[in-house]
């Protein structure tokens, strides 16, 4: 064995004390370190006012079964050479849904941070295009119909998520 050891006087109290305080230093700045994440990359809830949208849950239900009653498919794409989203929208017999305005918002699903606003115009029958330059991963697209109902609900919404690839 080695004549040279750690602790050659023994184990004192100063020993000990400088363990703990070092120990629990350490547990310190690792849970400032997460704290410290953990706020300032979230920037909270995925929906505004959630309690009062959660109070109105049938009412929602009820939009949806209105939306699935009308056929209607959409299908959404974005090309990112020219940075155009387009929503391609048929009815239950596959004929083009023409003659409507879109508005809506496009963001992360984790932050709010780069949110953007975005107004389709139709593009060509049932074909309806925005610009926007979208940087590369997960989108979250929330559209709604400007032309409302006789109930004054939109006529038509769509919440689709859209995954933009790396450019090469």
């Amino acid at each position: 064995m080695s004549d040279t050891a750690w602790f050659a006087d023994g184990l004192r109290g100063r020993h000990v004390l400088l363990g703990l305080v070092a120990f629990f230093g350490l547990i310190f700045l690792v849970n400032g370190i997460f704290i410290y994440y953990a706020l300032n990359t979230f920037g909270g809830g995925d929906t505004s006012d959630p309690y009062r949208k959660g109070l109105n849950y049938n009412e929602t239900v009820a939009e949806a079964a209105r939306d699935a009653e009308l056929g209607w498919q959409a299908q959404l794409t974005y090309e990112t050479a020219s940075g155009r989203l387009m929503l391609s929208l048929t009815d239950r017999d596959g004929h083009a849904v023409s003659g409507l305005h879109f508005s809506g918002t496009i963001g992360r699903p984790a932050t709010d941070r780069e949110d953007l606003s975005a107004n389709f115009n139709e593009a060509e029958s049932g074909n309806y295009a925005a610009m926007v330059r979208l940087a590369p991963g997960q989108w979250i697209v929330q559209l709604h119909s400007n032309e409302l109902s006789r109930a004054g609900d939109p006529i038509f919404r769509l919440k689709q998520r859209v995954f933009v690839p790396e450019a090469p």
